[in-house]
């Protein structure tokens, strides 16, 4: 039985595969191999983070913290541990999120767009692991300060991005 915890990252990681190998195959190229070949890595390796059986987050900053359960999930909704090294770790696990973001859409976005989509990133983190605790219980904790830090590290990684790759990525046959 606890396998069936695992068949929603197997399934995500299937997709992530395709979606890359498809995006990739449009104009094949080395610079695109490079690029959607991390993408698929760094997005399992997100995913295997997010979405695989935990354990329930214990940290000293969140004693005090505000939650309650639905069904099987526990929600923190009162940001309370951005002080933690847990909230330090979203931020940097987003980061790359916000460098190929972009990276594949920088002709599309502006600061309104690239917030908008770092706050959808944290929302669908986090609300996708309510919903996986909800219906198979992988032991993961709902919490707003993820949401916040998470949409923190994509527009990080944006302005990483814009300062330093925007300027070189002019210069190669990927934009």
């Amino acid at each position: 039985m606890f396998i069936i915890k695992y068949i929603p990252f197997l399934g995500l990681a299937l997709i992530i595969l395709i979606g890359c190998l498809i995006a990739y195959e449009r104009r094949p190229s080395l610079d695109r191999a490079v690029v959607f070949g991390s993408l698929a890595v760094y997005l399992i390796c997100v995913a295997w983070l997010l979405f695989t059986p935990g354990q329930y987050f214990f940290d000293p900053y969140a004693y005090y913290a505000r939650y309650f359960y639905w069904h099987h999930a526990k929600i923190i909704y009162y940001p309370s541990a951005l002080r933690s090294m847990g909230s330090y770790m979203n931020i940097v696990m987003t980061i790359p999120a916000g460098v190929y973001l972009g990276i594949l859409f920088h002709r599309h976005l502006n600061w309104l767009t690239v917030i908008l989509c770092a706050g959808l990133v944290g929302i669908f983190n986090e609300g996708n692991q309510l919903i996986l605790d909800m219906i198979i219980n992988i032991q993961r904790t709902v919490d707003i300060t993820d949401v916040l830090t998470n949409a923190a590290g994509v527009v990080i990684g944006y302005l990483a991005f814009y300062c330093l790759v925007r300027p070189w990525l002019k210069n190669t046959s990927f934009a």
